[in-house]
């Protein structure tokens, strides 16, 4: 065996010191080499050392095969090869639930329960003329509750854990309580920052998708990656230019999936409920606070019990079917389940046999609520836009402190400004709506998923908002499968849970 480090990401200025020193010459330094070293193994039976080498030697020549091998022959997954690292500022909360929803990326961003705000927002190129006044005197009024209640609510969590004000580290938790309630006040054009890392595949796919987003902001920061990465890389962030793509392959750049699906579907998804007029609920699902369950594996724990025996056995899955059966039917299945979670701890992802058990629910959720359920990426997720109509979030601290009136008047203000400035833009009207404001979610997920969920969110240490959800989320889900999520509780509970189960 022989394992050699190809190479790591590096900060930028060091990557302009080795320029400027010239020590490289006229070399340029890209990841394209690297991928294309990488798809050359395929074919060519070098060692991929002297393969990496002979990129380095001729940058243009990699950057022609390439296009050739990732947009000619469709080997798109070569392109996974070449990573970005990204620092963004100054973007709104909105956006950056824009990027984030692409789920095979990598995101670590500024955390309003963490820091304190300081009143800085974005001014959406949508609301510049005469609808601006609006809309910062909407900000202006957020922001001053926001400072008003943190003041209020750091007394209030001081007088309730007087036992951690002596640590600076559990000042810095209980000032953290304050914060993370006081920002259900602020709007989501509230500034923003994050790192952001994704390969060159998925960063195309991406940049295509902003460019088409109904936000200008969002547009914007598609332009400022396709511009950054292009210059790179452009072998590879390619297909995001229709002008480049005509120019290089003859044919256009067909971006229906982007620019014209999603507004006619959504625009076919309403007529078609309006053609239908009033509508009475039928199904009744279960239901637990504002979540639903609305659809699960019939049989998950079966189910389970057969990934499980057919993954550590020979047998075909009729004979590991008809296995997990029988030990349900005769009482076995239990113990069977014990065991083979005896080795499980609160820090590891369950096994992939508890993924073939599926949940789907709906959920109401907030702003602030949805910024932490979202970077759950390998569950399934579809969100309706925020709506007013669907009330508002109120953190407890707020109602205890007796504030809950002006947070109430600060969601109704906000909620008309959002009508007001939809008639300007209805997608940028959302900016003014508040970390309380709630939206529609779907999200489906299997067991595995469930586990890690209720690991993070379920944990005292979890934010109170998605530790409520997600607890309604497991409550529901465990209904339906006792087994599968026998152990799947937050990391607080998890020991006594499992010794529990083991009857130590």
């Amino acid at each position: 065996m022989e394992v050699k480090l190809a190479g790591y990401n590096i900060d930028s200025s060091v990557i302009e010191k080795i320029r400027s020193a010239g020590s490289l010459g006229d070399q340029p330094l890209s990841p394209e080499t690297i991928a294309v070293a990488y798809a050359r193994i395929s074919r060519d039976s070098s060692p991929v050392t002297e393969l990496r080498k002979k990129a380095l030697a001729d940058v243009e020549a990699a950057r022609k095969s390439a296009k050739s091998i990732v947009f000619e022959m469709n080997h798109q997954s070569v392109a996974e090869h070449a990573v970005f690292n990204f620092d963004i500022l100054d973007i709104s909360r909105l956006c950056v639930e824009s990027l984030e929803w692409h789920r095979l990326c990598s995101y670590t961003e500024k955390s309003q329960r963490y820091q304190e705000l300081v009143g800085d927002f974005v001014l959406p190129k949508e609301f510049e003329g005469e609808a601006r006044p609006l809309f910062e005197r909407t900000m202006k009024d957020q922001n001053a509750l926001y400072s008003k209640a943190f003041k209020v609510l750091l007394e209030y969590f001081k007088g309730k854990y007087p036992q951690m004000l002596d640590k600076k580290w559990d000042r810095r938790t209980v000032e953290g309580y304050a914060k993370e309630d006081a920002r259900y006040a602020v709007g989501l054009a509230t500034k923003a920052q994050l790192g952001f890392t994704a390969n060159a595949r998925n960063l195309e796919y991406l940049i295509r998708r902003l460019r088409a987003n109904p936000l200008s902001e969002v547009r914007n920061l598609g332009e400022e990656f396709f511009r950054l990465a292009g210059n790179v890389a452009p072998s590879l962030i390619l297909l995001t230019d229709p002008a480049e793509y005509q120019k290089e392959y003859g044919r256009p750049l067909n971006d229906d999936h982007f620019t014209k699906t999603h507004p006619n579907a959504s625009r076919l998804a309403s007529e078609t409920m309006k053609n239908f007029g009033e509508i009475s609920p039928g199904r009744e699902y279960p239901t637990s606070g504002d979540v639903k369950i609305i659809d699960w594996s019939e049989g998950a724990d079966r189910a389970t019990l057969q990934a499980i025996l057919h993954s550590h056995t020979l047998a075909s899955v009729e004979a590991c079917d008809e296995v997990a059966g029988k030990l349900i039917r005769d009482g076995g299945a239990k113990d069977f389940i014990q065991d083979y979670l005896s080795y499980a701890n609160p820090w590891e992802s369950a096994t992939r046999e508890f993924e073939f058990a599926d949940f789907t629910f709906e959920v109401i959720l907030s702003s602030a609520c949805y910024g932490q359920m979202k970077r759950h990426r390998m569950s399934s997720q579809l969100v309706q836009p925020y709506d007013p109509e669907l009330g508002f979030t109120y953190p407890p601290s707020v109602i205890e402190t007796g504030l809950k009136q002006e947070f109430e008047d600060n969601y109704k203000q906000s909620s008309e400004a959002y009508y007001e400035l939809a008639k300007y833009s209805r997608p940028a009207a959302q900016y003014v709506l508040t970390n309380g404001h709630r939206r529609r979610m779907l999200i489906r997920a299997n067991a595995r998923e469930l586990h890690h969920i209720s690991r993070l969110r379920e944990d005292a240490h979890a934010q109170w908002d998605v530790r409520k959800v997600s607890g309604d989320m497991l409550s529901l889900a465990r209904e339906k499968s006792p087994l599968s999520l026998m152990l799947a509780w937050g990391k607080d509970r998890f020991p006594g849970k499992k010794n529990g189960m083991l009857g130590s």
